[in-house]
């Protein structure tokens, strides 16, 4: 019934971060991961899964990554603070906004519509960008195994992004782990004429299709491959009855041109979609002293 709830009452963007799958992942990642329901008159009202994470001389904090969903209260805890992703404004006065840990702006494509609709959205040089790699043969396979062969690639965008990756063996768990039930993550490829061009790591759950991580290589950049690559993945989701496909983040329309995202939402806005928004990552605050001390001991070691 977990998921069944998770579906019926989650955000658009990011759902999946609240399945059963995904907390157990979390925990086989060495995460301690909780599960409240909120019952009222013997119906369950809402659920929260939460990662409890210790603060060394600050006790600790409990995330909540895109949730808790539906009709929640904060209850009694020894916690410092509660992490959460609201998906609507409804949030106590004393709550903090802080840094964003899941993207707040998306843009989410109706892949339900026929092929041709979805090429005429399309910005005229993204459609040309997809003809260029047909053109020069780059081919698309949806069911590739071999995690060691494309982690060049993340290491290569993230040097290139300047951000920082998590542990190799955290992607290898991923796609180790969600591989049944509902929540189901797989690495698609692109390549040409045995050269690596793209990879990405998806995630299905429920009718939504989200392009998790994505890597692409340094070189043989003029044959596209990440714009093949994505246009085959949105036709297969429309193949395999799905609705939405998610691209996991973009800088707000009014963003500066110096956002770091600006470039890669460049590229996913070439796609037909629709923007959406979220309040973003929030501070429960219950031990307020030890917050504003915490606070201050970050700020602090930013400096040093």
């Amino acid at each position: 019934m977990w998921n069944q709830f998770v579906l019926a009452h989650g955000p658009r963007s990011g759902r999946f971060l609240q399945s059963w799958e995904w907390g157990e992942f979390q925990k086989a990642v060495g995460e301690e991961v909780r599960r409240e329901v909120f019952v009222e008159d013997g119906e369950t009202m809402g659920i929260a899964q939460w990662i409890d994470r210790v603060l060394p001389l600050f006790r600790g904090y409990s995330f909540c990554p895109k949730g808790p969903i539906g009709v929640w209260q904060p209850r009694t805890s020894p916690q410092m603070f509660l992490r959460v992703e609201p998906f609507d404004s409804d949030l106590p006065t004393y709550a903090r906004k802080t840094i964003d840990l899941s993207p707040a702006h998306t843009r989410i494509t109706d892949v339900s519509m026929s092929e041709e609709d979805l090429l005429v959205g399309m910005h005229p040089k993204t459609r040309y960008n997809i003809r260029v790699a047909q053109k020069h043969g780059v081919r698309v396979d949806l069911a590739s195994h071999d995690f060691e062969a494309v982690w060049t690639l993340f290491e290569q965008t993230s040097s290139r992004g300047q951000f920082r990756l998590h542990r190799k063996a955290y992607y290898k768990q991923m796609l180790e782990s969600l591989t049944g039930g509902d929540c189901r993550a797989f690495l698609a490829t692109a390549f040409s004429e045995g050269n690596l061009l793209a990879a990405n790591i998806m995630i299905d759950f429920g009718d939504t299709r989200t392009y998790l991580h994505g890597a692409s290589s340094n070189e043989h950049r003029n044959l596209m491959g990440p714009y093949l690559l994505h246009w085959e993945l949105m036709r297969d989701a429309h193949a395999e009855g799905l609705r939405w496909y998610d691209w996991w983040g973009v800088a707000p329309m009014n963003a500066l041109e110096d956002h770091p995202w600006s470039g890669i939402s460049r590229f996913k806005r070439g796609f037909i979609g629709e923007e959406v928004a979220s309040p973003g990552t929030h501070d429960i605050v219950l031990k307020p002293c030890r917050y504003h001390l915490y606070q201050f001991a970050r700020r602090i070691r930013r400096i040093i």
